[in-house]
């Protein structure tokens, strides 16, 4: 049962940056691995804004900004090389060169050595003999299930969301029916920005951080999009607790050492006998071409 929650709580982790990825990636079809930057850097915009306001301001603080930068590099280069019709290999490309730039900032300015939000000793709340939940624990499930159960609620009940939602079904229709795709493609990278910021707030403080945990998040995010279904918002939520539940489950009862095998064993699984995911719906191969 302990294994269980873990990997509930781990997954929710994922789910939050799975989440984000989607969210930038079906309104606009940038594969953006600069999350894994802002995933970076975020928390070290905690911990400086810590001193100065308190963990409270420094978290809004770091939210807000992860949300602008993701905004600004949609602002100074996806939103422009899409304009010039680049491909997805090139977009791809400048997301990579973007994560390189800020991981490397983040070494010169604030060190390789790993870090943490959270200098106390934790809490723990115990349920029965052997099921043991601690502060941080309950922080990340709170808050995976606040920010999407409130992003759900956008999506279905606002006029954004809806044309999020349009957006990311048909931009070609979207863009006919008179709407700026420019500023929608900006609203999808800030929401993802903000998601993928308060994964790494509520990973930083459960585990710590370095500059380079960012990349191997992201890719993890994708084998949970992938897993979940390419297409669907669900999905990722659906494939991120999957993939946190099958790795708590490995570290419980083997070792920590086998979770990427395992995790990249299921995305070939996948990838071979189900590649549209759990949520995914089989398409024609021309309309996918």
């Amino acid at each position: 049962m302990q294994a269980l929650i873990n990997g509930l709580i781990s997954g929710s982790s994922i789910a939050l940056l799975a989440l984000a990825f989607q969210i930038v990636y079906l309104p606009t079809r940038v594969f953006f691995i600069a999350l894994g930057g802002l995933y970076s850097i975020v928390p070290c915009i905690a911990i400086a804004v810590k001193d100065t306001g308190g963990m409270s301001f420094a978290v809004i603080v770091a939210i807000v900004g992860g949300a602008m930068l993701s905004a600004f590099c949609e602002w100074a280069n996806h939103g422009r090389l899409a304009r010039c019709n680049a491909s997805d290999g090139v977009q791809l490309i400048s997301s990579l060169g973007i994560y390189i730039v800020i991981v490397q900032m983040i070494a010169m300015v604030w060190g390789n050595n790993t870090k943490t939000l959270r200098m106390e000793l934790d809490s723990v709340t115990t349920f029965g003999d052997n099921i043991v939940v601690t502060g941080a624990q309950w922080v990340t499930l709170l808050s995976a299930i606040v920010s999407i159960g409130g992003f759900a609620l956008f999506l279905r009940y606002s006029k954004l969301g809806l044309r999020l939602r349009a957006l990311a079904d048909n931009p070609i229709q979207f863009t006919l029916f008179g709407y700026n795709i420019n500023s929608h493609r900006l609203l999808a990278f800030a929401l993802g920005g903000m998601f993928a910021a308060i994964s790494a707030l509520v990973t930083a403080y459960d585990n710590g951080f370095e500059p380079y945990a960012g990349l191997h998040a992201v890719l993890l995010a994708v084998v949970a999009v992938i897993v979940g279904g390419q297409g669907s918002f669900c999905g990722a939520v659906l494939g991120a607790l999957l993939l946190g539940l099958i790795r708590a489950e490995v570290t419980w009862y083997s070792s920590a050492r086998w979770q990427d095998m395992t995790t990249f064993a299921l995305l070939a699984l996948f990838l071979l006998l189900r590649p549209q995911g759990l949520l995914g719906k089989k398409t024609r191969l021309e309309s996918v071409s």
